[in-house]
Order: C-alpha cells, then structure tokens, then sequence
C-alpha cells in the first residue's frame, strides 16, 4: 500500500487540469449510450433476435446502478482517483473480453456486468471532484460531468459507425471482435490517463456565501429516515425510464415504428447524443439561476408532451425526431438535476454515498424498460404506458419539500475545512 501511495499519491493542484481529466473519462464511459449501433450487427453475427442483444444493455445498466453504491463509499475513502482506476480497469477489461465473445451470455458477463460496474465507478467521481472545485456552481459542474458522459455517446457513435460501415456485406463475429478490440484501446487511454490527472483541493476554495453552521450534511443512514428521499427516488425512477427506452432502442423505434432506413435512424442517435448533452449542460446552468427542483417539474412536463405526441399522432419523420428529442433533452436534464438535488437536500460532504442510494433508480428503471417494450402489443401502448409513469413522476415530484436557505455575503479564507456554499436553514420532510 505505501508503494501505492508513493506511485500515486501526487497532488494536482490545478482546477482546470482536473477539470479537463474529469471530462476526459466522462466522455470515455459515455460511449454506453452508442449500443444502439451494436444491435444489429451483433443479431446478425451471433444469428440471435435484436431483444436478446438488447438485454446487453440492460444489464451493463444495472450493473451502472449498482456499483455506484460501492463506488461511492470507496471515494469517500480513498478518494477519486483510486476509485477511477479500479473503474477505468473494470470497464477496459470488460469491453477488451467481449472481443472473445461467442454468445450472447458471454456478453452479459463482460459487457453487461464488468464493464457496467466499471462505468458505476468512474461516473461519481467526476461529479463529487469537481463540486469540490467549484462550490459556488454547483449545477453548472454536474451539468458539465453528466454532459461530458452524454457527449461521449455521441463521439463514439461516429466511431463505431464508421466501424461498421461495410455497405451490403454481412456482419461477422471477426468484425464485432475488432471493433471490441480497438475500442478498449482507446477507452483504457483516456479512463486511465484521466484517473491519473484527478485530485480533491487540499483547502477550502473560495465561495461568496455563507451561512450560520448547522448540521446540514447528512449520512446515508440520516437521509434514508427523510421522506425526501424517497420522494426523489421514486419520482427519478418514473423520469428516467422513458429516455432509456428512447435512448437504447432509438434507432429500432426509427426503422421499425416510423419506417426509417437504417442510416437514417442511425442518424437520430447523433441528435439524441447531442440533445442528451444540451439538457444536462443547459439544466445545470438553469438550476443555478432558478432552482434545481423547479427545473426538474418543468422538464417532467416536456416529457410527458412529448410522449402523448408520440402514442397518440401519426408521425413523420420531423415530428418523430422532435418528440425523441424532447425525451432526450428531459432525460439529459433529470441526470444533471438529481445529483445537485441531492446536494441540496442532503448536503455534500456524504454526498457519493448519498447519490448512490438515489441511482438506483436508473438501474431498476433501465432493467424495466426493455422488460414493458417486449410485453407491449405495439410501440403505441410502450409510450402510452410511459406516459403514465411520467404522469405519477410529476406528481411525486411535486411533493419534494425544499429547503428554506438563510443566506449572508461572507468571503471565505482559502485553507479552512470545506463546507458547502450555502447551508440550509430547516431540512423539511
């Protein structure tokens, strides 16, 4: 362990640098979100139906989830850039042993399980750091962590489609095993060379506001025993579950519902990439100036617009990528409001093994999703189903109490134990 430390444990000094390295491996992980593309090469190769293949990204969804609950109390020990490294070798090896693939199965194991689990353990890290460095812009910096995972999504979906861009040939294990191949290469450079470059301030930064200390941050066990919670949790998991569905069937609701070809649909996963991206960034911006919860409701309502339009109009081409992106950009934006919902609420000195708790509805939303498209008669009924779970989301969302927050200009000294920027004055429910 002392040759760890000695290896490893350098300071960083620089925000930007951090900043730049927390980016880096965002961007990296995020290419979870071009799956989509591997559908239906893989269908083909392996001869299996594109729901089997599908599953694929269920799973690598829960085992997101779940992880987050190991990752973040493991930061909470050892700090960001260990857990990044455990992270970025879990997820390179994962996506380096689906090269070896032969079935379906073997990608559950190494897609779906390890390289899940080492996306769970790269994902907070970026988010808790850099709160750290910027205390003062909260949401602005949760919207560029969480941005940075839905950029990745689109980078890589240029990537991968080129890799499998071999005109009216016949998609093969040997081309499926290549494209694993030389994605872990890239992936392990940019997971790995960002651990290496992330780092926690050593002393207080600088903040304009202050008020009285209370006993605001709470541990897990204290958040688990407020309603809050459990009204986030739940109205996060009816969020979530229709941009899922969009997002990992995207091209398949293109071609099959609205009668695309296949590039063309392939082409909506770049906007959704894209619109994934403006939603986080944007609603972090947005819930700085005008509260993280009262952009959440509003992103719920754009939600629940756009799946009515999509269950119940006949759709052309135009109108189906506006819907699409009305879920992508409310999905986008519910990942960058939670984590600094959570914050608010709960504070931040707990806050990896706080959100953690919170993610879990990803994972179970991501694993019921497929589950009410494969038990749907038609698409119709998926969206119209998905509509409804929206519907009661608003509603729980709605009951979330916010806190009452006394605030004084004060200028903070630079090396004092950290704090966060404003502390609430009564927690409610």
């Amino acid at each position: 362990m002392n040759i760890i430390k000695r290896v490893f444990g350098y300071r960083i000094r620089n925000k930007w640098i951090v900043t730049l390295a927390a980016i880096t491996v965002q961007v990296a992980i995020g290419a979870l979100y071009a799956w989509s593309l591997f559908n239906e090469p893989i269908s083909e190769a392996f001869g299996v139906d594109k729901d089997t293949v599908v599953t694929t990204y269920s799973i690598s969804l829960v085992s997101f989830a779940l992880s987050t609950m190991l990752s973040g109390r493991i930061q909470l020990r050892l700090g960001p850039r260990y857990t990044t490294l455990i992270g970025a070798l879990l997820y390179t090896s994962g996506i380096f042993l689906s090269s070896f693939a032969t079935s379906p199965g073997m990608l559950y194991l190494t897609y779906g399980v390890m390289a899940g689990a080492g996306v769970g353990f790269v994902y907070v890290c970026p988010l808790s750091t850099l709160v750290k460095w910027f205390p003062s812009k909260k949401g602005l910096v949760t919207g560029l962590a969480t941005g940075s995972f839905a950029i990745g999504g689109f980078v890589f979906k240029t990537v991968i489609g080129n890799m499998f861009n071999i005109g009216d040939a016949a998609y093969t294990t040997e081309l499926v095993s290549s494209v694993f191949l030389t994605l872990a290469g890239v992936y392990a450079v940019m997971t790995i060379g960002g651990a290496l470059l992330l780092d926690v301030p050593e002393g207080e930064v600088k903040v304009k506001k202050k008020a009285a200390a209370q006993n605001w941050d709470h541990k897990t066990k204290e958040m688990l025993k407020t309603s809050n919670f459990y009204k986030l949790l739940f109205s996060d998991f009816f969020a979530l579950m229709p941009g899922l569905l969009v997002i990992g069937l995207a091209k398949d609701i293109g071609t099959d519902f609205v009668g695309l070809s296949y590039e063309k649909a392939a082409g909506v996963v770049a906007f959704i990439a894209i619109f994934n991206a403006a939603g986080r960034l944007a609603s972090g911006f947005l819930a700085d100036k005008l509260g993280a919860l009262n952009v959440y409701r509003t992103m719920y309502l754009v939600t629940i617009v756009s799946l009515a339009i999509l269950a119940f109009i006949p759709l052309s081409y135009p109108f189906f990528l506006l819907t699409i992106l009305g879920i992508t950009l409310g999905y986008g934006a519910f990942l960058s409001l939670v984590p600094t919902i959570v914050g608010r609420l709960f504070g931040g000195k707990f806050f990896s093994a706080n959100y953690s708790f919170i993610f879990q509805a990803y994972g179970v939303a991501a694993l019921l999703g497929p589950i009410i498209k494969r038990f749907s008669t038609s698409y119709n009924q998926t969206f119209m189903i998905a509509m409804g779970t929206a519907v009661v989301g608003l509603l729980v969302a709605m009951m979330i109490k916010d806190i009452e927050e006394e605030v004084v200009e004060e200028q903070l000294p630079v090396n004092k134990k950290l704090q966060p920027s404003f502390i609430p004055a009564k927690q409610q429910g």
